[in-house]
């Protein structure tokens, strides 16, 4: 029996050293363990550098895994996905969860981050449970603990180097705004819509689309601009029974969406949920940088036809960065 333990603690301590051997330093790392209390229980470790070749074959740091049992085959892409991200220069991408929130770096340059606190935490669990998400009862438990955790995931594509920037410096705000009031005025003419438009949108105040049993969309807060509106100008808001029915399955009441200048806040059920920043640039750099440079398929192993509805939020962004809106859905009881 003693032997047998023995074996195991070996067996264990070899994996762990052999983990942390393919760990890389990470920005902010070490910073959640001395500002914890004493008797706190916390996760603080080095970044997991997953390695990528050109052939899409994926160590753990040049660490070969396989003597213990370990395979990475889930992480491997291919040839083409490769040499698409080192055509747009792309040579790190970095995935970093804190206490404070997750935030998805490529080449340093921020493309998603999300802001959370307990309370939100807790209200994304409630809506996990709400949309039905596979063992939502066990993330509910496990997402509080994101608090106690700092470590992240760095990927290493050809040409990474010894030293690759995970995380930048933070961009010029000025230069970022101008880029964002320029891309305003780009997708306003593309669309044929006059730049004051988007400013009477603005001023408009909270929007509640409120619908009724049958799937008929009202529209309540447009003030005069209501009765210069046609009889059908709400048509294509309205829902069908089938849609209505699924809206019902899922058990969505209310959804509130504020746009800020620091970003998206989604309320479900009265559930606030982590905030989706994008003063940083996030939105542009998820376009360039993580659709057309191809992280996010190297990413989450996603068909890049797949995640062509983020391509059109991107486009639309710029004008949601810079349009003040609170609208709110209602649906029946």
């Amino acid at each position: 029996m003693q032997n047998r333990r023995l074996a195991l603690l070996l067996s264990m301590l070899l994996i762990l050293s052999t983990v942390l051997t393919g760990c890389m330093a990470r920005p902010g790392q070490g910073n959640l363990a001395a500002s914890a209390p004493p008797d706190a229980l916390v996760v603080d470790i080095p970044a997991i550098a997953l390695v990528y070749d050109e052939q899409g074959q994926v160590s753990l740091k040049g660490i070969d895994l396989s003597a213990l049992g370990i395979e990475l085959d889930a992480l491997a892409r291919t040839p083409e996905q490769i040499a698409l991200v080192r055509r747009a220069g792309v040579r790190s991408a970095f995935v970093d969860l804190g206490p404070n929130g997750l935030a998805i770096y490529a080449n340093g340059r921020p493309m998603l981050t999300m802001d959370w606190n307990a309370e939100t935490l807790q209200s994304l669990g409630a809506v996990l449970e709400i949309v039905g998400v596979d063992n939502a009862d066990t993330l509910v438990k496990v997402l509080p603990l994101a608090r106690n955790m700092s470590l992240g995931v760095a990927f290493l594509f050809p040409g990474a180097g010894d030293n690759p920037t995970l995380v930048g410096p933070a961009p010029d705000r000025a230069a970022l705004q101008a880029s964002v009031q320029a891309a305003v005025s780009q997708v306003l003419g593309e669309l044929g819509i006059p730049p004051f438009a988007a400013g009477l949108l603005g001023a408009l105040g909270p929007l509640t689309i409120r619908y009724d049993a049958a799937g008929t969309a009202t529209l309540e807060g447009l003030g005069m601009i209501a009765g210069f509106l046609p009889p059908d100008a709400l048509a294509g808001l309205n829902l069908n029974a089938e849609q209505m029915e699924q809206v019902a399955e899922l058990g969505i009441q209310s959804i509130n969406v504020q746009t800020r200048p620091e970003g998206l806040a989604i309320t479900l059920n009265g559930n606030p949920l982590p905030l989706i920043r994008w003063d940083s640039g996030q939105m542009a750099n998820l376009v360039e940088l993580g659709l057309d440079g191809g992280v996010l398929p190297v990413l989450t192993g996603a068909d890049p036809e797949s995640l062509d509805a983020l391509r059109q939020i991107g486009k639309f962004a710029p004008i949601l960065q810079t349009t003040p809106l609170n609208i709110s859905v209602v649906f029946p009881e």
